[in-house]
């Protein structure tokens, strides 16, 4: 079913937006860091169009259901009605001068959810900038990622950072998105074309609402109070002064953005002078930091990373915001064939994907 024969309209504005996977440089956002992401091939594509009825009509293809609204009320059980619901609002609180319009909005999307690959911020990104469209307010994709981040920690209520979204409006495909998130200022870095990224599907679903993300997010604020700085990733690892806090468990999610921050920053000179054996240690060396320090991984996660070292990968970690999700690995595009042949003996090949 696709928007006309849904709504008997044609519709007048469509975006999409990408997935996105982290190469190195997690939690490390929202604590003033770097980050150094890529965009992935899965996608949510929006529709949109005005409609004469008193209210908004929202078709998501995933969920094969259509949901009707007149208000922005934040739903009571975390519906994927709210994110279009949020962006609804920031956009007009954005816009007062826009009258409210009801719209119909259809959704499709190939990015699996709840699996650490940013689909919450495809969506917003991809509505934001159907509005943007549809209404000619001549956003820039820098202002949509400010507003996308916007609905999702204050509306929906995820204390992330702006990665996800500066990505997934800004970022080109096989170009590393190194990203300041204090500043804002970002490079595009082209990615090696003898090595692959591939990612592979744990199968562990997570929700950044009921996992430990916010709790996180405190405890790295907390560290920081620790620390009287007002940013973790203002801190090198050399002027980490460990002795300042005296909670183990603060202690050590904080040495973990600290090095993660340098990980990032060595990665980027890795890709760009091509050692891109020594960008492989620096995602083991990242994984082993988020599984012990931060405490983000799982057995089976962990047992991804190992198959995938082991099968012939020079890197391998988990990526996204933890506790599931997927995993990224780096293989040389000589030993790739090798490498799938190995993990398909472990993983179903419909959870492995090449970047």
């Amino acid at each position: 079913m696709g928007f006309k024969e849904l709504f008997k309209v044609d519709f007048s504005a469509s975006c999409s937006a990408h997935a996105r996977v982290n190469l190195i440089g997690e939690h490390t956002d929202y604590t003033g860091g770097f980050v150094l992401p890529s965009l992935l091939n899965f996608q949510t594509t929006i529709q949109i169009d005005k409609n004469d009825t008193k209210e908004y009509q929202v078709y998501s293809e995933n969920f094969n259901e259509i949901k009707k609204f007149n208000d922005f009320i934040k739903s009571k059980n975390n519906d994927w009605i709210d994110y279009i619901k949020g962006c609804l609002f920031v956009f007009y609180d954005e816009n007062k001068h826009i009258p409210n319009t009801h719209l119909n909005v259809y959704i499709s999307s190939t990015i699996p959810m709840g699996r650490g690959i940013s689909s919450s911020s495809a969506l917003c990104v991809s509505f934001l900038k159907s509005l943007n469209s549809f209404f000619n307010t001549n956003f820039s994709d820098k202002h949509i990622a400010i507003l996308a981040q916007k609905v999702e920690r204050n509306y929906i209520g995820v204390s992330g950072g702006i990665m996800d979204q500066m990505v997934s409006a800004i970022g080109i495909h096989r170009k590393a998105f190194f990203l300041d998130c204090l500043s804002l200022k970002f490079e595009l870095i082209a990615l090696p074309t003898d090595w692959v990224f591939c990612l592979v599907d744990s199968a562990v679903q997570r929700n950044l609402r009921e996992s430990a993300y916010n709790e996180r997010y405190n405890q790295l604020k907390k560290a920081e109070e620790y620390l009287g700085a007002e940013y973790l990733g203002s801190i090198k690892p050399e002027q980490f002064d460990e002795n300042k806090i005296n909670d183990e468990l603060i202690l050590k999610r904080a040495r973990h953005v600290i090095t993660e921050n340098a990980r990032v920053l060595e990665a980027k000179e890795c890709i760009i002078n091509g050692d891109i054996k020594s960008f492989g240690n620096l995602m083991n060396e990242s994984h082993q930091s988020y599984a012990k320090d931060f405490e983000a991984s799982t057995e089976d996660v962990d047992l991804i990373v190992a198959k995938s070292i082991t099968s012939g990968a020079e890197g391998a970690r988990l990526t996204g915001g933890g506790f599931g999700g997927f995993t990224v690995s780096l293989i040389h595009k000589n030993k790739f064939d090798e490498w799938k042949k190995n993990m398909k003996k472990f993983y179903n090949e419909k959870n492995i994907f090449e970047m």
